[in-house]
């Protein structure tokens, strides 16, 4: 009778050999899984900057032929015999244009430096009902071009938290900007800031347009995301700014909430933790640096 010759090759048993092999394809199968998956998500990305400059490049244009067609009709306002009442009209349709161009110009700076992640955080402790007022302000060239009002709900007291002054700022500047482009003429932008039971600073923003469904509102929070409407191409919905004002929210240890109702408007809040107590963390901090925390910080609050 023949001899049965082992199962082995010169690598050891040939069943090894085989997992190892397996082993290999799947591995380069993973490899190549991760790759596909990887370049699908570039092409994503791509697209969706693609269609986002494309739109600010029409947003761009826009106020800025405004702003040059007006300033003609004024330089050469007696050759057209313009009476004092249209010469402010067009004055102030440049103010508006400008305004609208530098938030246009505003928005695709604050999109670079956060996909940049060279925006820096300076905390400390502000006066969040001052920024608000300030921010308001600066709203009201726009508010008053789209018919909409902004109305502050609060007693303007004043409301502190910590947190970056430039980067809150700008966030708040986003949802007000977002809040009139939302609203209809005639409409009411209710804004209101106030000081929780948890001493956090607040401050809550509430337009009474259309409001978004789930699916919109989840697409808002894309920095890339815009709304398409018609063959003309023109651009609806919330464009980018609840995206940025979330990031630097965020980035300044503070919270972002959204409700939308289609029908009904938007509400967004947002909060900032209180100076006081960060300020007295970090003194702790600074106290007990090199030695063993208190029990209380070992072990949780009872």
């Amino acid at each position: 009778m023949r001899a049965l010759k082992p199962f082995m090759t010169s690598q050891g048993s040939g069943l090894a050999d085989y997992a190892s092999r397996l082993g290999d394809a799947l591995a380069r199968q993973r490899a190549d899984l991760e790759a596909r998956a990887a370049r699908a998500e570039a092409e994503i990305a791509i697209k969706s900057r693609s269609e986002f400059l494309a739109n600010m490049n029409h947003e761009l244009r826009t106020p800025l032929n405004a702003i040059i067609g007006f300033a003609t009709m004024l330089r050469d306002g007696e050759e057209f015999e313009l009476g004092e009442e249209q010469r402010r009209s067009y004055a102030e349709y440049i103010l508006q244009s400008a305004d609208l161009l530098l938030g246009h110009i505003n928005t695709l700076l604050d999109v670079a430096a956060l996909e940049s992640g060279k925006v820096e955080i300076e905390d400390e402790a502000i006066d969040v009902s001052a920024i608000l007022a300030e921010a308001i302000d600066r709203a009201r060239t726009r508010a008053s071009a789209a018919e909409v009002s902004i109305e502050r709900l609060d007693e303007c007291g004043p409301v502190h938290g910590w947190g970056d002054p430039q980067r809150l700022g700008q966030a708040i500047d986003h949802l007000l900007q977002t809040a009139i482009k939302m609203s209809s003429k005639g409409g009411r932008i209710l804004v209101r800031a106030a000081t929780a039971k948890s001493d956090w600073a607040e401050i809550a923003i509430r337009d009474e347009g259309d409001g978004l469904d789930k699916e919109a509102l989840y697409g808002a929070l894309d920095i890339f995301k815009e709304t398409l409407r018609g063959l003309d191409r023109s651009w609806m919905g919330p464009g980018v700014g609840y995206a940025i004002a979330k990031t630097f929210l965020e980035m300044q240890g503070g919270c972002f909430s959204i409700d939308s109702r289609v029908g009904e408007g938007t509400l967004v809040q947002i909060s900032l933790p209180p100076a006081a107590a960060v300020t007295r963390g970090s003194e702790e901090t600074e106290s007990h640096d090199g030695h063993e925390q208190p029990a209380e910080k070992q072990h949780g609050a009872a």
